[in-house]
């Protein structure tokens, strides 16, 4: 029973290595300096529209604003997650998962 109960765990678990294998994207983590420089740019033009009295705006001005806070928050985050995301640990899959708890059930 016990052995059946591992086969059944090790079997409901998929490896970091086994994900990392299908991922076909190429990401590079180095930073370059156009990377840092567009990153300093693109904080600077955030900080100006913070400093904008949005009072005087039209509203088409701030529906502009507003798409390109957004444009720049994201073009942030992906460069972020270009640099720092690191993957590391095991998946259990939820149908393995629910296996091995009715095992533990049954047995107990």
């Amino acid at each position: 029973m016990f052995f059946t109960v591992m086969a059944f765990m090790m079997l409901s678990t998929i490896p970091t290595q086994v994900k990392a294998a299908d991922n076909t994207k190429t990401v590079t983590t180095a930073t370059t300096k156009s990377d840092v420089s567009t990153e300093a740019a693109l904080s600077a033009r955030l900080d100006e529209i913070k400093a904008m009295d949005m009072s005087t705006l039209t509203r088409s001005e701030k529906k502009e604003l507003k798409s390109e806070v957004k444009a720049i928050k994201s073009h942030q985050e992906e460069i972020y997650v270009t640099a720092h995301h690191h993957h590391s640990g095991v998946y259990f899959g939820a149908g393995g998962l629910l296996v091995v708890i009715l095992i533990i059930i049954l047995v107990v």
